[in-house]
């Protein structure tokens, strides 16, 4: 798949919304899609998430309207997103989350939380994005990192960090209100507050933002090729994706229940223990196993998991927390022999706790060369990643493209940013 450029992208956006709204749009703001390397299934417990910015971008530009409504349309990766509309501050039912209802949410909480004024009466917008939905690759993501680009006036006057996480925040915040949402707070934050040619580490311990070097080659090497570096590619089905003006979400996503019993169980237990994350609670899985065992005697056993999947979660998201770090010393240590094997070690757990369907196309990846294979967002997500030495790049991209898979390069690009109408 060819990425145009992110300037050629927005010339897109503009030139199709001038063709659909009849004037040039005022506001625009492009962002990055994130490809989570290691650690992103740790991101509601605190652990440690390592993403990479993409040279993918959304871009979404806008005009203010009068009668509070907002209209979506443009494209994804050459997936048309066909013009509708939301009322801001109306409530979207379960299951019916459309992009421009995702778009009015996060503009009304916007307002809420004053990064917009009051006076805020509606937006024409127009996406154009180079990431594929539903690869894994943060489409969604990069749109609302965008569209709060686009409309945070004091984005578009500095660069500084407390206003990018207040942004990341509010933008994470929304989302996840949202029915039947997957969120993920890095990818907001990688979106927003990353730094150009670099993964971004989120880690939720501290707080900290940082970065380590990840050597990704060019796209394409000659057969033989020396170069240390390694090159990435993500892997998916054509037509692995949602309608964008169909629900953002399905009625009823896979594993959904599972996935509201650990945020449910990760939210009461933080809220319990008067903690910040379970991952700095002390003795965590001893304790949390305990008051499981009490609230289910409590309340009963509808909406907890049992006692023994609790505890492979809780093992799963240290052990998950573990393997992040360590591939990121080796990264900053430029060590990437055990690398490999420790992502393998990630792919294989993530199987089994998040009901991972990824798993032939991940022998695949491996029968044609790749030293590693990963979901890239295992139980929502179809696609994979794969690590390929440089050498045998050209020969794994074109047996998989015979198979009929697209194959997206992945290559580092640019935090998002607001530029001038």
């Amino acid at each position: 798949m060819s990425k145009p450029p992110a300037s050629s992208l927005m010339d897109r956006a503009c030139a199709a919304h001038l063709g659909a709204v009849g004037s040039n749009p005022s506001l625009r703001g492009r962002a990055p899609g994130t490809w989570p390397v290691v650690g992103e299934h740790t991101d509601e417990y605190g652990g440690v998430v390592a993403l990479l910015p993409l040279g993918l971008h959304t871009a979404v530009v806008a005009s203010p309207r009068g009668d509070r409504s907002i209209t979506v349309r443009g494209d994804f990766a050459g997936t048309e997103v066909r013009a509708h509309e939301a009322a801001l501050g109306e409530a979207p039912g379960f299951g019916q989350v459309t992009l421009a209802q995702r778009a009015a949410h996060l503009v009304s909480s916007f307002v809420q939380r004053q990064l917009l004024s009051r006076e805020t009466s509606g937006f024409d917008l127009t996406v154009c994005s180079d990431v594929p939905l539903g690869s894994g690759l943060g489409a969604l993501h990069s749109f609302d990192a965008a569209l709060g680009l686009a409309l945070y006036p004091e984005a578009r006057e500095t660069d500084e960090a407390p206003l990018r996480a207040r942004l990341a925040s509010v933008c994470s915040g929304a989302v996840s209100a949202l029915p039947g949402s997957t969120t993920l707070r890095s990818r907001h934050i990688a979106a927003l507050r990353g730094t150009a040619g670099s993964l971004c580490v989120v880690d939720y311990a501290d707080g900290s933002v940082t970065t380590a070097p990840l050597p990704l080659a060019a796209a394409h090497q000659v057969a033989g090729s020396s170069d240390p570096r390694i090159a990435a590619y993500a892997l998916g089905y054509p037509g692995a994706h949602r309608d964008p003006t169909a629900p953002t979400e399905p009625s009823a996503p896979p594993h959904a229940e599972e996935r509201q019993q650990r945020a449910r169980l990760i939210a009461q237990a933080t809220r319990d223990f008067g903690t910040d994350s379970l991952r700095v609670l002390p003795d965590a899985t001893p304790r949390v196993l305990e008051w499981l065992q009490a609230a289910r005697s409590f309340h009963g056993p509808a909406g907890y998991p049992t006692i023994a999947t609790a505890a492979s979660w809780l093992q799963f998201w240290e052990e998950e927390t573990a393997r992040g770090q360590r591939v990121v010393s080796l990264l900053r240590g430029r060590h990437h022999g055990e690398i490999p094997r420790l992502l393998g070690e990630s792919q294989r757990a993530l199987a089994g706790i998040y009901g991972d369907s990824t798993g032939e196309l991940v022998e695949l990846c491996h029968e044609h060369g790749a030293s590693s294979a990963h979901a890239t967002w295992a139980g929502s997500s179809a696609w994979v990643a794969a690590l390929v030495a440089p050498g045998e790049a050209d020969r794994f991209r074109a047996a998989m493209r015979e198979r009929g898979l697209t194959v997206v390069p992945l290559l580092p690009g640019q935090p998002g940013r607001a530029e001038e109408a």
